[in-house]
């Protein structure tokens, strides 16, 4: 009865390695939403190929560079780019509360009192959302993580659903950020389960000298239809294949997406493994959802970590390949591995967190060109309106016209210049997880009552 089981995975796997070259002749790619039919459904084809490919454990990124046999691809960092988490239990019943009470306040339409929609836990002092997201009605968000927490008396949902920062994963050891994390959820509630992975995304970042943009669909061979070509100014940027499945893959010029993201922690740190600073930064990059690795039996994250390069090799020689055309074969599953494939495919995904450690904010800042370039936007206006050239005098009117403009304009509401500031601060302190309002309010209420007090002789 063993030998029979053995024999038909094996027979699985071997379908699973005819299929995963992808669509055949009659079933051409196309750059057309047809919708993405996925042909992964079978699991046990999907397990046998993803056992064969397990290999040796990787790091959550990047080794030393890696410059490939064939001279053509430099490797500079491989590893998760993207992490989703839920978390089994129960929210606990005043947290539930107060949480109620400070959506309420984020929805206030006095900006003072929408300022103080704050929950701090440990180090971490997190802006609490309006609203919700699908069935989970709490948000709490900073530049590390964002957690949707279920309500007290869910019964189908989890405690909590977190995305993890890719610039955290960057820089921070996963079993440090799962560390971390765990702490916050079990100061939320009771967590009554091993926590599981929802989604990952492995990537690698490459230069290479093959023109990438030169290729069209047919170079494509996989068990998603749905591909697609995009472009940033009528420029060519990358391709998405099978978008909204339960795995789907981006080839995308990481440099161009930079300049839209602003992730410009990522330069120096190419600069530092060996990129030019010329040739385009490209990115492979597979996302894998939960149904996935739950056939792979890869939602635990210890699990996960082990086994990255098998979920490296699964996706990128079961699931999609890319290829030389053969214009003398009709069969596209016959066609050659295109050379940069190979190189993508054999990345050396490391047995060791080979980490650059370094610090990452938990607020959520605007970067220095947003503040001392367009931030200055409004004082060069003012100054060449009214045609004044030195800087120190361009300051000084420029404050002055401000408190005049708040005075006149604040008659009404009983606010100047500098309440609007305080407003803007206190909002925007709030945002950025940067100033603590609930701290000003308690201390606002007490001098409120300590003064009223006094003033009725008590």
């Amino acid at each position: 009865m063993q030998h029979k089981k053995s024999s038909a995975f094996h027979q699985a796997d071997a379908s699973s390695k005819t299929r995963a070259a992808g669509a055949t002749a009659t079933e051409p790619l196309s750059l057309e939403n047809a919708g993405n039919k996925e042909q992964c459904s079978d699991s046990s084809s999907t397990r046998s190929a993803f056992e064969s490919e397990k290999g040796t454990p990787p790091s959550n990124t990047v080794p030393p560079n890696y410059i490939s046999k064939s001279g053509k691809t430099q490797i500079l960092r491989y590893g998760i780019d993207s992490l989703y988490l839920s978390f089994p239990g129960t929210l606990s019943s005043d947290i539930d509360e107060e949480l109620t009470n400070l959506k309420l306040i984020a929805q206030s339409n006095d900006d003072i009192e929408k300022a103080t929609a704050q929950k701090k836990i440990g180090s971490h002092l997190f802006e609490v959302l309006g609203k919700g997201s699908g069935r989970f009605p709490f948000i709490l968000s900073n530049n590390i993580f964002r957690i949707e927490l279920s309500h007290h008396a869910s019964q189908s949902l989890p405690l909590a659903y977190i995305q993890i920062s890719s610039e955290y994963l960057t820089f921070t050891p996963i079993k440090a950020v799962f560390k971390e994390l765990s702490f916050i959820i079990n100061s939320l509630g009771l967590v009554n389960g091993e926590p599981k992975v929802s989604r990952v995304d492995l990537f690698v970042d490459f230069t290479t000298s093959y023109e990438i943009k030169n290729w069209d669909a047919s170079v494509w061979v996989s068990r998603a239809e749905k591909t697609n070509a995009y472009g940033i100014k009528r420029e060519f940027s990358g391709w998405v294949i099978g978008e909204g499945g339960d795995i789907s893959a981006r080839l995308y010029n990481k440099t161009k997406e930079i300049l839209k993201s602003k992730k410009d922690y990522l330069i120096p740190l190419w600069k530092e493994l060996g990129w030019d600073g010329v040739n385009d930064v490209w990115r492979l990059e597979f996302q894998i959802e939960r149904k996935v690795l739950k056939e792979l039996s890869t939602l635990n994250i210890d699990t996960l970590l082990e086994h990255q390069k098998g979920l490296w090799n699964y996706a990128s020689k079961h699931w999609l390949r890319l290829t030389v055309p053969n214009k003398n074969d009709s069969n596209q599953t016959r066609w050659p591995t295109h050379p940069l494939w190979v190189d993508l495919q054999n990345t050396p995904f490391s047995t060791n967190e080979n980490i650059t450690l370094k610090r990452v904010r938990q607020e959520r800042v605007p970067s220095d060109d947003a503040l001392f370039i367009n931030g200055l936007g409004g004082i060069t206006s003012f100054m060449a309106r009214h045609a004044i050239t030195d800087l120190d005098e361009g300051i000084g009117e420029y404050f002055a016209h401000a408190e005049r403009f708040h005075e006149h304009k604040g008659r009404t509401a009983g606010t100047g210049l500098k309440q609007y500031v305080s407003k803007k601060v206190n909002e925007k302190g709030r945002k950025f997880s940067t100033i603590d309002n609930r701290e000003f309010d308690e201390r606002n209420k007490a001098i409120s009552k300590a003064y009223s007090k006094a003033k009725n002789g008590e």
